[in-house]
């Protein structure tokens, strides 16, 4: 069995051969002539030469430029000269296919009329972007870095709407970080300005306990209250004393006038700290809590100041997003199309299809000849 398959293997090679032998010229003839087709119909007369540009960048880290410059603890993920990673490089993607990038590129070059498209056909959008997506790649590398690759007929058009492209993924970034930082500013200074105003009517509140006598409620109550008593324990004692001296010696001795001269200072210390302890009693409490919640919105309103200041710097300065590894140049050299790759596979193909026709004609040949 294997002997006789063996066999078949063996005729069907010879016959193979013996046929390329036999049809040698009218193979070779096809495949001169498609060749020197091939070669004719690849030149610029009929298919335009397209020259390549290609930009190659890094993603920068995605970090606010406050975090980065202003923060004192600092990541490397958080590094302002840190490479992005893959999610970076990810987001980079997704920026490069938006629409809005193709539409300024579109725009500014005319690509509509450039790439010779009817504005007046069924489809020219379609068409437009059809041609867009086939000149302009965008792709991740494996070292994660990102290349762009403009093939067009002016060289020097291809490497502009690269190194456009690129500029664009700055500005497009900046933009989106920008609105969302710009909106966060004005959160922040809403919350701001509605802080600053409590602290403004707790402070007048403050104002009016002042207003009032009270103004340090801890060390007022202290020392007003040891003042009073003193003097409430100075009037008992010499109170006291003065009824013993009565006794014992004349209204005009200067002792019991000063005994008495001293109830009567001690009396009015008394009379006159009465109405500040009251005030005391009445408004302390009010004033402790005014103090320690003014204290704590103060440091709620440093903490927003920083913040705001913060997202302002966001909002105002401008970093790139990107490291860039090689910008577009004009090219020398044409990268499309390939004459050499585009002759040979039409030679190569030529000759397979005309040697498949010609085996079955030999085949159909042996058929006939059996019946």
């Amino acid at each position: 069995m294997f002997q006789k398959a063996r066999e078949t293997a063996y005729l069907e090679s010879t016959s193979i051969l013996v046929t390329l032998v036999k049809w040698r010229k009218p193979l070779l003839i096809i495949v001169l002539l498609a060749t020197l087709a091939s070669s004719i119909f690849s030149s610029s007369y009929f298919i335009k030469p397209k020259y390549k540009s290609t930009v190659i960048f890094f993603p920068t880290a995605s970090t606010s430029i406050s975090r980065a410059i202003l923060d004192e603890n600092v990541s490397d993920k958080q590094d302002l000269l840190a490479f992005g990673e893959e999610e970076q490089a990810e987001q980079m993607l997704q920026i490069l296919n938006s629409d809005e990038i193709r539409t300024i590129i579109i725009e500014k070059y005319d690509l509509m009329k450039h790439y010779g498209i009817d504005k007046n056909s069924e489809f020219p959008r379609t068409q437009l972007i059809g041609e867009f997506e086939d000149n302009i790649s965008f792709r991740q590398t494996e070292y994660l870095s990102i290349r762009i690759d403009v093939l067009d007929t002016d060289p020097k058009m291809a490497a502009n709407i690269a190194n456009d492209i690129a500029s664009l993924v700055d500005s497009m970034k900046t933009k989106i970080q920008k609105s969302r930082a710009f909106d966060a500013l004005k959160i922040i200074e809403q919350e701001y300005d509605l802080k600053l105003a409590r602290i403004n009517l707790m402070e007048d509140s403050l104002k009016g306990l002042r207003e009032k006598g009270i103004m340090d409620y801890a060390n007022q109550s202290i020392i007003w209250t040891e003042e009073y008593a003193k003097s409430f324990s100075m009037f008992n004692n010499e109170t006291a004393s003065l009824k013993v001296l009565e006794k014992y010696r004349g209204d005009n001795d200067s002792t019991i006038i000063n005994t008495k001269a001293r109830i009567m200072g001690a009396e009015s210390r008394m009379k006159m700290l009465q109405p500040k302890l009251d005030a005391l009693a009445k408004f302390g409490g009010a004033n402790m809590s005014l103090s320690g919640q003014l204290i704590l919105e103060r440091t709620n309103l440093n903490t927003l100041k920083q913040q705001f200041d913060k997202l302002r710097v966001d909002v105002q300065q401008n970093l790139p997003h990107k490291f860039i590894v090689n910008n577009a140049e004009v090219a020398e050299k044409k990268s499309y199309p390939i004459r050499w790759l585009i002759v040979v596979i039409s030679a190569c193909c030529s000759f397979i299809i005309a040697l498949i026709t010609i085996l079955i004609i030999e085949r159909s040949k042996e058929i006939s000849f059996r019946i």
